[in-house]
C-alpha cells in the first residue's frame, strides 16, 4: 500500500504503480469539506486509460456527495470514521472486480452477487436507486419499491 500526501502527485503515481484500487478521499486542503478536490480528481482517474477501481472516502458525507461520486464512477462511498471490516471488506469486493479470477469470469452475475452480504447488496441497491433517481428521494424510493420513511431509514443506517 502506498499512501500520498498531496493530490498533485496522484497522476505520477498511477502511472508508476498501476494499482488496481484506489482509495480516495474527497476534501484535501483545510476547511475543505464539499468534496469538489476528489470529485475532480475522481473524473481525471476514471478518464484515464484502464483506470483503477476507486473507493471513496469522507467525513462530510451527505447523499447529494454519494450520489455524484457514484455517477463518476467510484465503486463504493465509505464515510469517516470507517468500519475497518467493512473497508476491507469493500477493498477485497473492488480487488475482485478488477481483477476476476477464471472461476470467476465464467459465474453468472447472480452468483457472484450471493458471495456479499445482504447489507452490502441493500447499501448497494440503495446507492445505485439514488445515482439513478439523480437524488430524487421520491423516485429513488419508487425503485425500490418501498416508501420514502423506509428509504429514510436505510440511508440512515447505511450512513449515507
Amino acid at each position: 500500500m502506498v499512501c500520498l500526501r498531496r493530490p498533485a502527485e496522484l497522476v505520477a503515481a498511477l502511472d508508476r504503480l498501476r494499482p488496481a484500487v484506489l482509495l480516495l478521499d474527497l476534501n484535501f486542503g483545510p476547511g475543505r469539506s464539499d468534496g469538489a478536490q476528489g470529485l475532480r480528481l475522481l473524473g481525471e482517474v476514471r478518464a484515464r486509460p484502464q483506470p483503477p477501481l476507486v473507493v471513496v472516502l469522507t467525513a462530510y458525507a451527505d447523499i447529494d456527495l454519494a450520489v455524484q461520486a457514484v455517477k463518476r464512477g467510484a465503486f463504493d462511498f465509505i464515510t469517516k470514521p470507517w468500519d475497518n471490516a467493512r473497508l476491507v471488506g469493500t477493498c477485497r469486493e473492488a480487488l475482485q472486480h478488477a481483477r476476476p479470477s477464471a472461476s470467476e469470469t465464467s459465474t453468472t452475475p447472480a452468483v457472484i452477487e450471493q458471495g456479499r452480504s445482504l447489507a452490502d447488496q441493500e447499501r448497494a441497491a440503495v446507492l445505485a436507486a439514488m445515482a439513478g433517481a439523480q437524488g430524487n428521494l421520491s423516485a429513488a424510493a419508487r425503485t425500490l419499491g418501498v416508501s420514502r420513511a423506509a428509504l429514510y431509514r436505510r440511508l440512515q443506517k447505511h450512513g449515507l
